[in-house]
């Protein structure tokens, strides 16, 4: 069972745990040592950053969703880059959205590896989270409550853990987010 830290969830998740790496990066006379950022940025955001690292322009409609991030690696800004980022767990059911502190999760669960027994790769879900001894408001003995909302929305700033699941207290904020998010899914 692969944990990250303290966070919810695990590999594939759309929690915190599931996707929340460090990013570290090191270039001698460019990159201050011990610089910190709370850039939110996303792999994706490599295409554009390498690009411009060596100059080279990218194609029509090669790299729309990638943001140049080099001001911030370098330290040549502390103004935020990219506004929200699009999560996709393991489960396309399980679509998130972050902007700024919020995460809203268009289901219940995190959306990864759910299926596999305690003890192998594949271990994870609501079981997975009461095994590791994570709180989360909506599960319960390692099975999701039956009262619980149908999505999730978080605020990371003051609960970084998701441990409370407020998508009842803001009704407003997750409509926001839900048509945020619709906003990225594509009609097939």
């Amino acid at each position: 069972m692969d944990t990250n830290c303290d966070l919810l969830g695990f590999k594939f998740d759309a929690w915190e745990g599931g996707h929340r790496i460090p990013f570290i990066a090191h270039w001698p006379n460019k990159i201050n040592a011990g610089e910190v950022s709370d850039q939110l940025i996303c792999n994706v955001d490599m295409l554009a950053t390498f690009a411009a690292l060596t100059e080279q322009e990218l194609e029509q409609g090669q790299g729309q969703d990638s943001k140049n991030i080099l001001g911030a690696i370098t330290g040549e800004t502390n103004k935020q880059i990219r506004d929200e980022v699009l999560l996709a767990p393991k489960k396309t059911s399980h679509l998130a959205i972050r902007k700024g502190n919020w995460l809203y999760i268009g289901a219940q669960g995190g959306g990864g590896f759910a299926s596999g027994k305690q003890g192998t790769h594949a271990f994870g879900g609501p079981a997975a989270i009461s095994f590791a001894e994570n709180v989360n408001s909506d599960i319960e003995i390692g099975k999701i409550k039956a009262d619980a909302p149908p999505a999730q929305l978080y605020n990371l700033e003051t609960d970084l853990y998701e441990t409370k699941n407020l998508y009842n207290l803001y009704p407003e904020k997750v409509k926001q987010m839900k048509a945020l998010l619709k906003s990225y899914q594509v009609e097939k």
